[in-house]
């Protein structure tokens, strides 16, 4: 692998479905691909894969969300030396939060590249720039996820429930406000809080609800037909 001068800490890339024989659902083996692509053209040094399972998967599944990319990254050439792993992220807030606490913050870095789909880049964008916050520098590279347009439109409306819900929550935290994020992340988020404000169930039905607000007129007729993906 050819390598030029380094213009960022790491390459951060977030996970996604991991299938029952370990493998990587091919819309995440696209993010690493272009992790890959970016860590060629020496954009760092370093590839932090993040994620664990999804929101509503096992809680100690037999192979993590990150491994399974470092195995397929490591098998495709990436050398070992320049994989690191964040285990703990069950959805996007906690890609951003963790890879924040658990290698940003303790490495004392402020650059990444961060690497997802491209039907995930905006909410993903969303949320990095909240948990961060301006003191961080960050930027996002876009990896094709090879949908069809009626999987792309199930996407779309996903992101518009879940960036919905989290509109709500968040949005009176300011950027990069550190100690709001963290009492979020402790004590009331659904999944990793010791006192969550609702349970993933709750959660679920929440963002059930504002699908079926948010239906466009018209879609009935096409909606009951797609199924909308878990949350990650």
């Amino acid at each position: 692998m050819k390598h030029t001068r380094e213009r960022h800490d790491a390459i951060v890339v977030l996970g996604g479905t991991v299938l029952a024989d370990g493998t990587l659902a091919p819309w995440v083996t696209a993010r690493v691909d272009r992790a890959l692509e970016a860590f060629d053209a020496g954009i760092a040094a370093r590839v932090v894969f993040t994620g664990r399972t999804g929101v509503y998967g096992p809680a100690d599944p037999t192979v993590t969300e990150a491994a399974a990319m470092a195995a397929y990254a490591t098998q495709r050439g990436l050398p070992e030396d320049a994989v690191m792993l964040e285990e703990h992220a069950r959805d996007t807030l906690g890609n951003a939060y963790f890879v924040r606490r658990d290698i940003l913050q303790p490495n004392d870095w402020r650059s990444i590249r961060v690497v997802t789909n491209d039907f995930h880049l905006s909410r993903a964008a969303w949320v990095f720039r909240k948990v961060l916050g301006p003191r961080f520098d960050f930027s996002f590279t876009s990896a094709p996820s090879g949908f069809s347009p009626d999987e792309l439109i199930v996407r779309a409306l996903d992101e518009c429930r879940i960036s919905v819900f989290l509109n709500e929550w968040l949005a009176t935290i300011d950027d990069g406000d550190e100690l709001s994020v963290d009492a979020i992340m402790r004590h009331h988020h659904p999944v990793y809080g010791s006192a969550p404000m609702m349970s993933a169930q709750e959660m679920e039905a929440r963002l059930s609800e504002i699908a079926r607000i948010n239906r466009i007129e018209g879609t009935a007729q096409w909606l009951p037909q797609l199924e909308l993906a878990e949350p990650d």
